[in-house]
């Protein structure tokens, strides 16, 4: 065990997931997006290996992310996309770096003429998140921009609640985007996310746009898709003290002791990507037994329960796992009421990264 938290990636998990969710979307290609380090488990090993899984569009969000792997991307017959378009970045820097950016408003689809003329781009068009995108009222101008030299290499929209497939609104943003995509010359379209993918086929278009499955954690709100998981996040225990009835743990004291017991003291925190919202309601998995955290969470370490272990003192220096097969990101989040994409992107700090697993044949 390493003296700080550690993080192991497997790259192999990764790739029978996109298998998996580009089976899934067939024909539609599958892209993946690998924005926020690919969502903290490490975009550059995730992009090389989905590579050479012939994976060619990937989705960052903003440039600076895109910038260290659009060569690797490119020379692969690939394309960069960036999510969150201009943004406050230099449109030559986009054209120059052969980075594709999303653009998300008119502004932005004129001040990208102008700056690098017919430039391929890509255009959001909001159908309902109300977020990012092209409202509607700006369709006819865009068109007309479209005939004076915008070149458009790809039309996409989002989808506010696919983790929830029997909202109205699915249907709702559907019927908007196929509407609106009609107005275009024939053109590539994507519309789905994680949990898109398995709305079905009549929202996959060209392209799906998996992110959070690829990570292995559930997209889709009551159901259980056959996914890999590929992250395994660890702290040492440093430290095990014999507790009595009464006392209390963490600050504040949070938590007073129902019986005498035994605690771990684990070296991360929320420094290190553990959310204060793990105090008292989450777990640590240890010699394979599931533990309770409990007091709030600080900056480096936090204490679990480790009272069920018939030899408490054996488990010093041994791995406390918080995220991995045995208590999953979405176990852990629902336990705590936040969310699993918020839980995987806070996974840093003095964390150690290591990706396990090669490239396989199809």
């Amino acid at each position: 065990m390493q003296p700080c938290p550690t993080l192991t990636v497997d790259l192999d998990a990764i790739t029978a997931n996109y298998r998996l969710i580009r089976k899934t979307v067939s024909p539609a290609n599958c892209a993946a997006v690998i924005k926020a380090n690919a969502y903290g488990l490490g975009a550059e090993a995730i992009c090389r290996h989905l590579l050479a899984e012939q994976c060619n569009t990937f989705f960052f969000a903003h440039l600076p992310e895109a910038l260290p792997l659009t060569k690797l991307i490119n020379a692969a017959g690939g394309q960069a996309l960036v999510l969150n378009g201009l943004g406050l970045y230099a449109s030559r820097d986009f054209a120059a770096a052969g980075v594709i950016p999303v653009l998300n408003s008119l502004a932005e689809a004129r001040q990208w003429i102008g700056d690098v003329g017919d430039a391929p781009a890509a255009l959001h068009l909001d159908t309902g998140m109300n977020r990012l995108g092209l409202p509607a009222d700006d369709d006819s101008s865009i068109l007309e921009l479209t005939n004076n030299g915008l070149k458009l290499v790809h039309l996409m929209s989002h989808l506010a609640c696919a983790d929830q497939p029997e909202r109205e609104e699915n249907q709702t943003q559907l019927r908007r985007f196929q509407a609106r995509a009609a107005q275009f010359d024939d053109m590539p379209i994507s519309m789905t996310n994680s949990a898109g993918c398995f709305l079905g086929a009549a929202w996959q278009f060209a392209m799906a746009r998996p992110g959070l499955a690829l990570y292995g954690a559930q997209p889709v709100i009551g159901k259980s898709l056959p996914l890999q998981i590929p992250y395994r996040f660890e702290a040492p225990v440093l430290q095990i003290r014999q507790f009595n009835k009464g006392d209390g743990f963490g600050y504040a004291g949070t938590h007073k002791a129902a019986t005498d017991g035994y605690s771990a003291t684990i070296g991360a925190g929320y420094t290190d990507g553990i959310p204060r919202g793990f105090s008292n309601t989450a777990h640590v998995w240890i010699d394979g037994l599931k533990m309770p955290i409990i007091g709030r969470v600080s900056m480096d370490s936090f204490v679990a329960d480790i009272s069920a272990h018939s030899h408490p003192h054996s488990l010093y220096h041994q791995a406390a796992l918080i995220y991995g097969q045995e208590l999953t990101i979405d176990e852990q989040a629902a336990s705590a009421g936040l969310s699993s994409y918020e839980l995987l992107t806070r996974i840093g700090g003095r964390t150690i990264t290591r990706h396990v697993g090669f490239p396989t044949a199809n």
